[in-house]
C-alpha cells in the first residue's frame, strides 16, 4: 500500500484493522494513525510489543473494549512467525498499527506483509510548503531555507516552528524576523555543510583566494570529494538554467524552487554559459575517472581547480 492508496481510503471512511508503518517521517505517519483512529472512533494505545496485548487480544469475553494499538519497532512480530498465522485471527474490532523506523526490505518478514506496508519517505518540497504555510507565515525564501535546512525533515521543521513562534511572541516581532534571528544565533540547526557550499560558492563566484582554503576546511572535517564533486555540479546546473533561461516565470521554466533561483542570482554572470558546461562536462569526467580508477581521487579536486580557474 502506497500513501496515496491510504489517503484515499481515509478520505472514504475506510479503514483496515492492520497497518504497518515504515520510513522516518513520525509526524507524519503520526497525522494518519490519529485519522484512522478517529474514523474507527477507537483510542490510541501505546504499547512496546504485540507480546504486550495477545491476551486481551485473544481474551472473548461479551464486555471488551477494542483500542487502536501502536506498536513501534517491535521484534517479536519479525522473527515470530506462528503470530503471523495468529496476528489477523486476533485482531478483532481493534486496529494494530506497527511502525518501524528501519527495516530490511529483504527478511523473511516484510516479504510476508508487503501489501500491508505503508513506507512514509521524506515528502516533496510542494507538500512541505502546504503544511508549513497552515502553521506559520514565512516569506517564500524563508519557507525554502527552512525546508533545506532541516533536510526535508517534518518532524525537525515542527520543532523549528515552534521556536520560531515562541521566540516571536516573547520579542514581538514577526516570524520571517524571528526566523532570522534565530538562524544567525545559531538557535535553529544547521547540518555542518557550510564548508561545501562555501567553496561551491567561491568556485562560482570566482574567488580563487578562498578557493583552496576552503578546499583544505573541507577535508579538514572529513568531506568527501564525491560529494563536493556532486553539489558543486547541482549548483553549477542551477546557476546555468536561471542564467540561460529566457522566459518571465524562471521557476515553472526550470522547476527550481525560489530559494534555489535567489542563490542562482548571486552567481549569474560570472561565467559564460560555454564556461559553466565545460565545469559541468568536468565535473562528470572526475567522477567517471575516480569510479573508474583512472583518477585519484585525493587530487581530483585540486586537479578542478587548476584546470578550471
Amino acid at each position: 500500500m502506497d500513501i496515496n492508496t491510504l489517503h484515499s481510503q481515509l478520505r472514504q471512511n475506510q479503514v483496515e484493522h492492520l497497518y504497518m508503518f515504515t520510513g522516518t517521517e513520525i509526524e507524519v505517519q503520526k497525522i494518519y494513525y490519529n485519522q484512522i483512529a478517529k474514523i474507527a472512533n477507537l483510542d490510541v494505545v501505546r504499547v512496546d510489543s504485540i507480546a504486550d496485548i495477545y491476551g486481551k487480544l485473544r481474551n472473548t469475553s461479551f464486555i471488551q473494549l477494542n483500542h487502536c494499538y501502536l506498536i513501534r519497532d517491535d521484534k517479536e512480530i519479525q522473527t515470530n512467525e506462528q503470530l503471523w498465522t495468529d496476528i489477523n485471527k486476533l485482531v478483532g474490532n481493534n486496529i494494530i498499527i506497527f511502525t518501524f523506523t528501519n527495516l530490511d526490505k529483504r527478511t523473511k518478514f516484510y516479504k510476508r506483509w508487503s501489501s500491508s506496508f505503508c513506507d512514509f519517505a521524506p515528502l516533496p518540497h510542494n507538500t512541505l510548503v502546504k503544511y508549513i504555510s497552515k502553521d506559520i507565515e514565512l516569506s517564500d525564501n524563508n519557507m525554502d531555507k527552512l525546508i533545506d535546512i532541516c533536510e526535508s525533515d517534518y518532524s525537525r521543521i515542527l520543532l523549528e516552528i515552534d521556536k520560531i513562534k515562541a521566540y516571536s511572541k516573547a520579542l514581538n516581532i514577526n516570524t520571517d524576523k524571528s526566523f532570522v534571528g534565530l538562524l544567525h544565533s545559531g538557535a535553529i540547526y544547521q547540518p555542518p555543510k557550510d564548508a561545501i557550499f562555501d567553496l561551491v560558492d567561491a568556485i562560482l563566484k570566482h574567488k580563487v583566494n578562498d578557493c583552496f582554503n576552503l578546499l583544505r576546511q573541507c577535508y579538514a572535517v572529513g568531506e568527501a570529494t564525491m560529494v563536493m564533486l556532486s553539489v558543486l555540479y547541482n549548483n553549477t546546473k542551477q546557476v546555468l538554467q536561471v542564467q540561460s533561461c529566457k522566459s518571465k516565470d524562471i521557476s515553472k521554466a526550470t522547476g527550481l524552487t525560489n530559494w534555489q533561483i535567489k542563490c542562482a542570482r548571486d552567481k549569474v554572470g560570472v561565467y559564460s554559459n560555454g564556461d559553466l558546461v565545460y565545469l559541468m562536462t568536468l565535473i562528470q569526467k572526475l567522477e567517471t575517472g575516480i569510479k573508474l580508477g583512472t583518477m585519484e581521487d585525493s587530487i581530483a579536486m585540486e586537479y578542478l581547480l587548476t584546470n578550471f580557474l
